[in-house]
Parts: C-alpha cells; sequence; structure tokens
C-alpha cells in the first residue's frame, strides 16, 4: 500500500491598486504565495507568514476567499493538499514587493486581473482569483 500524507497550506490572493500580485516559483509554476502551516500556527498567521517569506511584504488579511484541494506525489508518496486562501493587501501601497529566491521564488509581478488570470499555472487558482475578485 502507498504511503499517504495529508498537508495544510495557506496563502493570500494579493491586491493592490487594482493588480493581483503572482510568484513564479523554481518549478517554474504561477502561482499565489502560499505555504505550509508550522505547528500550533492558525491558517491566517500561515497566510501572512508566507506572503511575507515570499515576497518581502507585510500584508493584512481580508475576508476568507475558499479552499483548494488536490493530491500530487512526492517522493513516491501521495500528498492530499489542503489550501486555504485569504485576501490580502499590503499594509504600506509604497512597500516594494520582492522575490525571495531562497523560498524558491524567482520572480514576481503585479498583473490586472485578466492577465493574472492568463498567466496562472493551475485551474484551481484561477477559481480561488475569480472568487476572491468578485468579493471586492
Amino acid at each position: 500500500m502507498q504511503e499517504e500524507v495529508y498537508e495544510h497550506s495557506a496563502g493570500g490572493v494579493v491586491l493592490s491598486q487594482g493588480k493581483v500580485l503572482l510568484v513564479r516559483h523554481a518549478r517554474g509554476e504561477w502561482i499565489m504565495p502560499k505555504g505550509h502551516l508550522e505547528p500550533g500556527e492558525t491558517p491566517q498567521e500561515a497566510a501572512l507568514r508566507e506572503i511575507k517569506e515570499e515576497t518581502n511584504l507585510d500584508c493584512e488579511l481580508g475576508p476568507l476567499v475558499g479552499e483548494t484541494r488536490y493530491d500530487f506525489e512526492r517522493d513516491g508518496v501521495t500528498v492530499h493538499k489542503k489550501v486555504t486562501w485569504y485576501i490580502a493587501r499590503p499594509v504600506k501601497e509604497t512597500a516594494v514587493a520582492a522575490p525571495l529566491t531562497s523560498e524558491g521564488i524567482l520572480e514576481l509581478v503585479w498583473l490586472d486581473p485578466d492577465a493574472a488570470y492568463q498567466r496562472l499555472t493551475f485551474e484551481l487558482d484561477r477559481g480561488i482569483l475569480r472568487k476572491a475578485l468578485s468579493e471586492v
């Protein structure tokens, strides 16, 4: 029987001045900032921490957008992933986002919503972006 693990991550649909922040991961994927929960951490805390770690932006969270769930294989182990998504906005509109390569982030861009929707690698992320934009 193949080993299975369950992981919970959290992230943000980062919005500022009508633009959406996307990051390009070292795997080549265009995604929104997200990452795993540390022990004892809430999804909100993880979302804020991961946004900061990946983009160098201090943000404040808005409403919960929703959750995505997907499965993938890592080193022969099936991973069942749940991601909790929030709307997020930089605390300072003048803050400069910068990719943190130590987190595997190679590039980041601010795009208008249509361009962000087209650039996202995964359909589940496009669904979360669409839902977030309908709520702001």
